[in-house]
């Protein structure tokens, strides 16, 4: 199955943090709990999504029943925010990891045809060989249109991607284009990704 893939601070500092990182598109709640239903060949799983605030932007944590916790960290720069949380090279042990772009542009950028670029460089090792790729995001806010899922109906912003891997472990070179079309809804988030052979859509938002 795929996925969408804590610092304590003073009390003082969250709200600080909260507005740099909260555009109104991913809402910055540490206590809401949001239950994604995940679909593909092998069938249908569930996983719930946790959100906590870090000194320099916040953390997703992805529970599902049997596995260990997966943490996602982003850093906010300028209400923008970006996933700093190195991927896997073909179960090689990351050493490097360089970001450039954004992954969530700024909230004056979600508007009709705005495009940007994220890219991750990444440089690792597995069995004593080095490992390095390069993995490119390229995204483009299409507009908005009114989606269903389990949760319920939702104004989102339809958002294509179109992705590509190239790396190396040892001389065995990996290559490889993905796609999925995002639907984001401001003050919730991710609502629904459909990808080649598989979706995930919101089943349920707990506010606690």
């Amino acid at each position: 199955m795929r996925r969408f893939a804590f610092v304590l601070l003073p009390f003082l500092a969250l709200p600080a943090l909260a507005d740099s990182c909260d555009g109104g598109i991913k809402p910055m709640q540490p206590n809401w709990i949001w239950t994604y239903r995940d679909t593909d060949k092998d069938g249908v799983e569930f996983y719930e999504m946790r959100r906590a605030l870090t000194a320099s932007g916040y953390t997703d944590t992805y529970t599902t029943s049997g596995k260990p916790p997966a943490p996602q960290s982003f850093k906010c720069d300028n209400g923008a925010q970006i996933n700093i949380t190195a991927p896997s090279i073909g179960g090689a042990e990351i050493t490097k990891l360089v970001v450039t772009g954004v992954s969530f542009p700024a909230p004056a950028n979600w508007k009709t045809g705005y495009a940007w670029q994220y890219i991750m460089n990444l440089q690792g090792r597995k069995s004593g060989f080095n490992a390095k790729a390069a993995i490119t995001f390229d995204y483009r806010i299409v507009g908005r249109e009114k989606v269903s899922v389990a949760a319920g109906t939702f104004d989102a912003w339809k958002v294509e991607m179109n992705g590509n891997v190239d790396a190396r472990v040892a001389v065995l070179p990996i290559r490889q284009k993905f796609s999925e079309t995002q639907w984001i809804a401001e003050g919730v988030g991710i609502v629904k990704i459909v990808r080649a052979n598989s979706s995930s859509e919101l089943a349920s938002l707990k506010k606690q």
